[in-house]
């Protein structure tokens, strides 16, 4: 089975890309989505978070504030390196039990906005990198999320560097088709 990890900054269009992969029958494990029902699901984590960030965290009731935590994370590294301490190793184990299901399949992916910050990258055969402006992605995630600018911004900012368009990188510019840069990677898998 080859491995591959679609990655990029916030608001890049990783969704975008992945969504494809889904459509032409591919398995894609998101890594954002799977950490939420992680923590969702696990009083263990919740009460993890509850210590490091403060009772504010997670309701009585087992509710995650996700944006009380944000805004203190993503202002704070040393938060944001505790938080991932408790949720990465939690979802490269998830994982690695979601391959093993898929063990039969030739060619997976795996959506990461943080390949090298969650100990991912040594997992995976390969990496496409989704980039876009950032101005372009700080428009989107604006108008999906009802973040401020500032703090995309600050979220773009704690992410590995995306700044610069390399060769070979998935451009998701809203004017460069995607289904032939993606048909041509996947040519490539085989």
């Amino acid at each position: 089975m080859k491995v591959i990890a679609i990655t990029g900054g916030i608001g890049s269009g990783k969704s975008t890309v992945s969504r494809m992969l889904r459509a032409m029958g591919y398995s894609v494990y998101d890594c954002d989505s799977r950490a939420r029902q992680l923590m969702d699901n696990s009083d263990e984590i919740k009460r993890e978070i509850r210590r490091l960030v403060g009772v504010e965290a997670v309701s009585d009731a087992g509710v995650i504030d996700r944006r009380f935590i944000a805004r203190r994370a993503f202002a704070d590294a040393a938060l944001l390196s505790g938080l991932n301490a408790i949720v990465h190793p939690r979802v490269r184990c998830d994982l690695r039990e979601w391959k093993e299901k898929r063990r039969d399949e030739e060619v997976v992916f795996v959506e990461t906005a943080i390949i090298e910050e969650s100990g991912l990258k040594e997992e995976m055969d390969d990496v496409w990198r989704v980039w876009a402006p950032e101005e372009l992605r700080v428009r989107r995630v604006m108008s999906r999320s009802g973040l401020t600018e500032t703090e995309v911004r600050a979220r773009i900012s704690a992410q590995t560097a995306f700044s610069d368009y390399l060769s070979g990188d998935i451009l998701n510019d809203e004017m460069t088709a995607l289904t032939p840069q993606i048909a041509l990677r996947l040519a490539k898998c085989r």
